[in-house]
């Protein structure tokens, strides 16, 4: 085999190799510390207030591809108001909202939730129904006496158990939304997928590299047998 480099060229192909393999190690590296983070048991946290009465919603989500309806109530606490999921009720068709007549004392673990507001696919609200489909405090509050709404926190609790409804009767199950990679702007998976992106472009760089060089007759591979 025969090589010649053009030696700008070589230069300036490994500083780019190794920037593109760097960055790669670099989001590998994320993907390992959050992959990590996730694997360890969430730190809960206890809520305590009033579940206040006529501030039931039925909000819609989707979990592990399966459609669900939640009852979503506003608990009182010492530092404002927030909505707090209170049931479970899996399918497309909402059921009936539960009903909160007077004023109850609640406690609860769980995490704190950054606020998913709507996308591009999310149906219209019904509000009048009590029906929406982003569980957004703002958008929640409407309808609401204007005291209670400003004091209404712009996050949300995720308990760790609901009361699933969809059964021949009501039972406690764990809460398939307290999960702490649901506020992660990044998940582990896309980490992964930006890691094998640099490394791949430095591969592809190389192949590049090699390809014009044996294009301009500067790298030849010698038969087996020639001399």
């Amino acid at each position: 085999m025969t090589f010649r480099p053009y030696p700008l060229l070589s230069l300036l192909t490994t500083v780019s190799v190794v920037i593109l393999v760097m960055f790669g190690n670099w989001q590998w590296g994320k993907y390992d510390a959050r992959r990590a983070g996730l694997e360890a048991p969430p730190e809960l946290v206890t809520l305590e207030g009033t579940l206040l009465p006529g501030t039931v919603r039925q909000v819609y989500a989707l979990t592990d591809g399966r459609a669900a309806w939640r009852d979503v109530a506003l608990v009182e606490t010492a530092d404002g108001a927030v909505f707090v999921p209170q049931t479970i009720h899996y399918g497309m068709d909402p059921p009936a909202a539960f009903v909160l007549e007077a004023p109850q004392f609640y406690a609860s673990r769980g995490l704190w939730h950054e606020v998913k507001g709507r996308n591009a696919f999310s149906s219209a609200d019904n509000p009048e129904a009590g029906q929406f489909y982003a569980l957004d405090p703002g958008v929640l509050a409407a309808g609401l006496p204007e005291d209670i709404a400003g004091r209404i926190e712009a996050r949300v609790f995720e308990p760790e158990m609901l009361l699933r409804t969809d059964g021949a009767m009501a039972v406690p199950v764990d809460n398939p939304f307290l999960r702490p990679e649901l506020d992660a702007r990044l998940t582990p998976e896309r980490h992964f997928g930006y890691a094998i992106t640099w490394w791949g472009l430095a591969i592809a760089l190389i192949g590049v590299y090699l390809a014009l060089h044996h294009q301009r007759g500067r790298l030849r591979f010698s038969k087996t047998g020639d001399q």
